[in-house]
């Protein structure tokens, strides 16, 4: 496309977008729109359509590194580290949501704390969060990358939470990929493990959240499951 052509369309694009805002375009008019107007000489609608052919959806090519993004065919390099840094100035601004959550006594606050930290992972993490007596919180760690496996987690990173902080409750929580909160034999064994390993150091674990891309639940408020935290 010439750059007269580019100039037209980003100013276009731009008088739209202050006019109707982004409610009714698509994921791949919106991205489309966000290259198009960002980045010189970019033609927006063939890099798109190049990222959906190769990776279905904006969750999975906002998951990737430059690196990887570059691999696409059509992608510039500056292309590739915009939505990079898209996805990390989203990803911080749903950290920074936490800081208004300090009360732990609901199952509210524990799942959206939770979803906060973890929905827009691209890898499985595990987060610990350690609460004093009254269920405040003293802190939140990302103690392992990969599924909730116990073996994996525990001792280490785990022994030197409780150390540090000097929890009378924790909670933990982990993100599944797949736009699905079901446990697994995993996560549940995980969980009963997490929990008796706690109770012999007269620390109470209060929930497990589960986390996708499009949802969270608690195990602890799951009938299910519900024994594990008695």
């Amino acid at each position: 496309m010439a750059d007269s052509e580019l100039q037209i369309l980003r100013k276009k694009i731009k008088e739209q977008y202050k006019i109707a805002g982004s409610e009714n375009l698509s994921d791949s008019q919106l991205l489309e729109a966000a290259l198009t107007v960002s980045l010189p000489q970019c033609d927006g609608k063939e890099i798109v359509k190049s990222l959906l052919s190769e990776y279905s959806s904006l969750s999975n090519i906002f998951a990737l590194s430059p690196l990887q993004l570059m691999k696409t065919d059509k992608l510039t390099e500056s292309a590739a580290v915009y939505l990079s840094l898209a996805h990390h100035i989203k990803e911080r601004t749903e950290l920074a949501k936490n800081k208004q959550i300090t009360d732990f006594s609901s199952t509210k606050s524990i799942v959206e704390f939770s979803r906060n930290m973890l929905s827009l992972q691209s890898t499985e993490r595990v987060v610990l969060v350690t609460l004093d007596s009254k269920r405040k919180l003293i802190k939140a760690k990302y103690i392992s990358q990969g599924t909730a496996n116990f073996a994996n987690v525990m001792p280490v990173e785990i022994s030197k939470r409780i150390i540090d902080d000097k929890p009378s409750y924790v909670f933990v929580a982990h993100n599944h990929l797949i736009n699905t909160c079901v446990a697994s034999f995993s996560d549940i064994n995980f969980t009963i493990n997490l929990s008796n390993w706690m109770e012999e150091f007269g620390i109470k674990l209060i929930d497990h959240i589960i986390v996708s891309k499009t949802e969270a639940i608690s195990m602890a408020a799951d009938e299910d499951y519900a024994f594990i935290f008695d």
